[in-house]
């Protein structure tokens, strides 16, 4: 599985890295780009752990922070570009604001079946993969069902938006480890294939909303 994710890693960096060569891209699709090679960065420590040591990395390691990095990118992209601008504040949208919020229950209570079952310490890994995760997932839910109401963002960037979610879906279910093996694989071939995806439908938004 590694092997996979690393190749899907390495296809996106692949492909943005062109994409900022072919024409100028905005800011918010190189953020995007960095969170990828994050991602990258991470597969390829535990690629190599297993080479040399023959078994995945256990516990907290090194290859968590490019997971975490990438999430933490992409929640950059959203609030740091997106939001500001989709979002004006609007008052008789605190609903909608509100209800973007209820998905988050399935990782945090992932997040607490995990703590409840391994522990606090055992759990330290999935915690600090899961609170950026958690965030990144608002944005996108809330941007995917928010109104189109001024400047077309919304519109143009909801089949990003969507894979946006359910790369999060997939990434949280292949991360928790109580999860049968069958399930975690298939998760996991899933959000390889959302990863290599992000990039392309981001560009294709970005090309009506910032170009």
């Amino acid at each position: 599985m590694t092997g996979i994710q690393a190749a899907a890693a390495l296809i996106s960096v692949a492909y943005g890295a062109f994409a900022c060569l072919r024409r100028r891209q905005p800011l918010f699709f190189k953020i995007l780009l960095y969170g990828m090679i994050s991602y990258l960065f991470g597969t390829l420590f535990i690629a190599c752990y297993q080479a040399v040591h023959g078994i995945k990395p256990a516990g907290f390691h090194v290859g968590y922070f490019g997971h975490i990095g990438c999430y933490f990118f992409l929640l950059s992209s959203y609030y740091g570009a997106m939001d500001r601008l989709a979002d004006g504040g609007e008052k008789e949208y605190r609903r909608i604001r509100l209800a973007a919020a209820i998905p988050l229950i399935l990782p945090l209570g992932l997040l607490t079946l995990n703590m409840a079952k391994a522990g606090l310490t055992a759990s330290l890994p999935f915690l600090f993969l899961v609170i950026p995760m958690t965030l990144t997932l608002y944005f996108a839910v809330k941007h995917l069902v928010f109104p189109d109401v001024e400047l077309g963002i919304i519109r143009v960037m909801r089949p990003y938006n969507a894979c946006a979610v359910f790369f999060c879906i997939t990434e949280l279910l292949s991360q928790f480890v109580f999860f049968p093996e069958s399930v975690r694989r298939i998760a996991t071939i899933l959000s390889c294939l959302l990863l290599v995806l992000l990039l392309p439908l981001a560009e294709k938004g970005v090309r009506k909303w910032f170009i």
